[in-house]
């Protein structure tokens, strides 16, 4: 039994949404909402010694379930930006924005929505009694690596509410501090504030501990041009996991949505990917190790194999023999591997010489579907077919190979049935090592459902029978699409494949009713 929230009459009835508050009757719980509502969630805050705080799942969270939709505490530009409006971010032109008239940052015009953010910078700038000149557009400004940090130091004074929240969001100052990245964020901000604002208002610590909070915690929001950073504050209770069971998606605001791509089990703890699921292992825990200050030991980080994909394998030195090498140690990745089959050892030099050619490749690949082709046939000779430099080429393939529906139609049968291959199995490998990866996951599924119908169009050309089962499958690709597209905005390209794709699966849901 527990105690009503509103008279305290014991009771077994417990909001169905949170599962943390009780109530005697649906009238106590009615009278209850306006002060139950802004922590009603699905998920409790929870500590312990290795996590800190995290959340757990107080019940099961349905697949598509949205499970947090939150605005940020504070919001900037990136560390290393091109010069940006200081209102909503979004990148400017030498002859095509203004000047604040008050402190000289540049602003895209003043009836832009974000200039009550631009307060805290243009407050500071003033007093230093001397307007911004920004003069370079091109590539990286200097001035702005401070900016984001200035608007977390005066939260205080611009948003009292949120800065209560800010000061419980960890910074890890004494783990970062000595550091290489530390050193580099001193000089470039902690030492660089005091001395351009002409100020004496932060001391030294607390520049960096909002330089490490931001770093910690600070997200990259796409909805600007350039993406800008944002800190929220329940969704940086988030753990990490490269297997995470939650997606994060943004709304055109900016605010983020956490949403479960697939089933989540009462008590699970919650989490997103702080690094690219898509990279191999090595890069992942090299990347959280730079920004993140920590190895993870997730599910994936601990099996070498990575979910039986060998994602990051690379065949065995030895041709005769056909097995894959991977590292000898789960937890070091950067010791010597072995082959699973004849126990052959190689050195991680051996490895990176291999890898870093093959980085190298691609980045300065130009980007058609001959030089892909060329590239797979050369990199299967090192690497297995599910390898993680293979698959982005595949990646890139699929959108290369007919890339509209013009095309679709007449590209000739073998690419089209490659483009198919290389969608389904695509698909496969990153739902198991990657599941919530649903932009991505989202459009494969579209290019794959287009093939599909694509290719059951030519079959229907030929024959007077009805190919049913391909159509089944084509609307089972388009409504995983939708499912994995749902929330995202239309000020992105996937928002638009979202609106092709419910025109698509309504049209051949009437196709498959008809037939």
């Amino acid at each position: 039994m527990n105690a009503c929230n509103v008279c305290e009459s014991p009771t077994k009835n417990k909001c169905s949404n949170c599962n943390q508050v009780a109530y005697c009757s649906v009238e106590h719980q009615k009278a209850d909402w306006k002060a139950h509502k802004a922590r009603c969630f699905p998920f409790k805050i929870a500590h312990n010694e290795l996590l800190g705080r995290h959340l757990v799942a107080t019940r099961n969270i349905k697949p598509y379930e949205i499970i947090l939709k939150e605005a940020p505490l504070v919001r900037g530009p990136a560390q290393i930006s091109a010069p940006v409006c200081m209102g909503c971010l979004n990148g400017i032109e030498p002859n095509d924005h203004i000047e604040c008239d008050k402190c000289g940052w540049p602003l895209c015009g003043l009836e832009c929505p974000g200039l009550d953010e631009h307060k805290a910078e243009c407050q500071l700038t003033q007093q230093r009694g001397q307007k911004v000149s920004v003069q370079e557009f091109n590539g990286p400004h200097p001035l702005y690596n401070c900016i984001s940090t200035v608007r977390c130091l005066l939260i205080n004074e611009t948003n009292p509410a949120n800065a209560e929240k800010f000061k419980q969001l960890e910074a890890l100052e004494q783990t970062r501090r000595g550091s290489n990245q530390w050193k580099a964020d001193l000089a470039s901000i902690g030492q660089f504030i005091p001395k351009f604002f002409r100020t004496q208002k932060f001391s030294e610590d607390e520049i960096m501990r909002a330089v490490g909070a931001l770093q910690i915690n600070g997200h990259e929001v796409p909805t600007s041009d350039p993406p800008h950073v944002a800190v929220f504050y329940t969704a940086s209770f988030t753990e990490n996991s490269c297997r995470p069971n939650l997606a994060k998606s943004f709304n055109k605001n900016g605010h983020c949505i956490l949403w479960a791509p697939n089933e989540i089990k009462k008590n699970a703890h919650l989490s997103i990917c702080y690094s690219d699921a898509v990279w191999g292992t090595a890069d992942r825990q090299r990347h959280l190790m730079q920004t993140k200050l920590f190895k993870c030991a997730c599910e994936r980080c601990v099996d070498v194999t990575e979910m039986g994909t060998n994602y990051s394998a690379i065949k065995c030195e030895d041709r005769k023999c056909n097995g894959l090498m991977l590292p000898t140690k789960a937890d070091n990745w950067n010791g010597s591997w072995s082959c699973c089959e004849c126990q052959k050892q190689v050195q991680r030099k051996y490895i990176d010489g291999i890898l870093e050619r093959a980085g190298k490749d691609i980045q300065h690949m130009e980007k058609n579907a001959d030089n892909s082709f060329k590239y797979i046939k050369h990199y299967e000779k090192w690497l297995p077919s599910q390898h993680y430099h293979l698959s982005e080429v595949k990646l890139l393939l699929v959108q290369l190979i007919a890339k509209d529906q013009q095309e679709l139609m007449v590209v000739d049968d073998e690419k089209l049935n490659l483009k198919l291959r290389y969608a389904r199995d695509l698909i496969q490998l990153y739902e198991t090592i990657a599941p919530c990866e649903v932009r991505m996951l989202g459009t494969l599924c579209f290019e794959l459902h287009s093939a599909i119908a694509e290719q059951t169009r030519r079959i229907s050309l030929q024959t007077s029978l009805s190919p049913k089962e391909m159509l089944e499958e084509s609307l089972l690709y388009v409504d995983k699409c939708v499912n994995y597209l749902q929330y995202e905005s239309n000020i992105f390209v996937e928002g638009h494949i979202l609106k092709q794709a419910k025109i698509n699966r309504d049209a051949l849901r009437m196709v498959m009713r008809i037939s």
